[in-house]
């Protein structure tokens, strides 16, 4: 015995399907650019001390032009190191002395590998590793170090130019200090 659906019931399962098949036409293409670049490129490999932000997918670029992608970033074999697989476009020949930075794009953007070409004639060959990399910027390292040397001027510790850092007191009263008010 069938039932009848009602119209918003109707409409809800329409939705949920439609949504479905949106998400798989989505994740087809995906896969497929990527078997695609896997195939019409060769790997090379980068090993970061950090890669924070740096994700599966991510564009590699030389000069501004998109190159590549990020294929698995995993941790390095016998070390606690990131290990950066890229897909580079078959063709471009990458100097075996270029450099590999993991950069950001604008402060709240996404991160990204730029290969810095070097001057070597000889190119590397797949599944080379980057002898120089740099590693991710961590935006929240930059706001401390920048709120911490704020409260050392406010103290009237701004340290000189030539002298080097003192490590700054983590903020709050002195145990010995009296309390202001």
């Amino acid at each position: 015995m069938l039932r009848k659906i009602s119209r918003p019931d109707f409409e809800t399962v329409i939705g949920a399907v439609a949504l479905l098949v949106a998400a798989l036409a989505l994740w087809l293409v995906s896969a497929g650019g990527k078997a695609a670049q896997e195939s019409n490129g060769y790997v090379l490999t980068a090993r970061f001390d950090q890669v924070d932000g740096l994700t599966t997918g991510a564009p590699v670029y030389v000069a501004g032009i998109q190159v590549g992608s990020v294929l698995k970033i995993e941790l390095a074999p016998g070390t606690l190191k990131p290990l950066v697989t890229m897909s580079i476009r078959r063709g471009l020949a990458i100097p075996t002395d270029s450099a590999a930075l993991v950069m950001s794009d604008g402060v709240l953007g996404g991160k990204f590998v730029r290969i810095e070409a070097g001057s070597e004639t000889e190119a590397m060959k797949p599944g080379d590793r980057f002898p120089t990399v740099q590693d991710s910027v961590i935006v929240e390292q930059i706001l401390q170090k920048i709120v911490l040397g704020a409260e050392a001027r406010r103290r009237g510790e701004e340290p000189k130019k030539d002298e080097p850092q003192k490590t700054p007191e983590p903020p709050g009263p002195k145990p010995d200090a009296p309390k202001q008010q």
